[in-house]
């Protein structure tokens, strides 16, 4: 448990599933009021049902006047923002680059880059009022290697930027920015791929050094302690959460040295 993390405003992006939603509930665990906002208002609502001390927001990060009215509507419910996840995504319907659409490209970077910047400019006034102000980033191994998934890749990579921009300019304002980059996470977001390869998580084990690919509460963990006053001193930092992955291709052992 983190006391430093009771009565703090929350707000978790991409909140109703996945790793949004194991934040979510962490979160609230801690003490939190936490503020669920998700572009499918009907799985932050289930979320909000299932976590004491939450509320839902339907929110398409990607168009500025909403984005500021319901942040406007978040600080009037629940207070002013202490710490902002950025954690909602895009995933286009094409896998590489020549096949996927501009407007897909277009729709993943408004997305994953300009859904962040939206929502960190909404928190941010208030934020350097106070002195104080926390905003985590969830990118991927894909901003830091290439795995597929190109458009996501890209956007994803521009988050780390984004992050340091954040933490350079505005540490002096009691600002501070990290970055999770997690490796594969078993979650709905990976359903079309399972669709096509039901044993997609099996055969991505053998890639990953201790054996098996990440769980949403993998991610959470991490998340809670640069939430929270503990990791105060920590700003700029990119937090890999990959079972190994980034360290080296496990599976190049065995060709290398010739061993069956």
């Amino acid at each position: 448990m983190y006391k430093s993390l009771e009565n703090k405003v929350i707000v978790v992006t991409g909140a109703g599933r996945g790793i949004g939603k194991e934040m979510s509930k962490e979160f609230a665990a801690n003490g939190a009021k936490v503020a669920l906002v998700d572009l499918d208002i009907a799985g932050a609502e289930k979320a909000a049902a299932e976590i004491s001390g939450s509320k839902a927001y339907k929110l398409d990060i990607s168009i500025e006047a909403d984005v500021n009215r319901v942040f406007a509507e978040i600080q009037n419910d629940l207070g002013t923002v202490d710490v902002l996840i950025n954690n909602a995504t895009y995933l286009p319907k094409e896998e590489d680059l020549l096949g996927t659409p501009l407007a897909e490209f277009d729709r993943t970077m408004t997305v994953v880059l300009n859904g962040a910047f939206l929502c960190t400019k909404a928190v941010l006034p208030a934020m350097i009022e106070k002195q104080k102000g926390n905003i985590i980033n969830i990118a991927t191994v894909n901003a830091k290697g290439m795995y597929g998934s190109d458009a996501y890749s890209i956007a994803k990579a521009g988050v780390l930027a984004f992050a340091r921009t954040l933490t350079t300019r505005y540490g002096k304002d009691g600002i501070r920015s990290n970055t999770v980059i997690p490796g594969t996470i078993a979650t709905e977001v990976w359903s079309e791929r399972a669709k096509r390869n039901p044993q997609v998580f099996s055969d991505l084990k053998p890639w990953y050094p201790m054996g098996r690919v990440g769980t949403p509460a993998d991610v959470s963990n991490v998340v809670m302690f640069l939430a929270s006053d503990e990791s105060a001193w920590m700003s700029g930092t990119e937090v890999v959460i990959d079972g190994g992955l980034l360290a080296g291709p496990a599976p190049m052992f065995s060709v290398i040295e010739a061993k069956g």
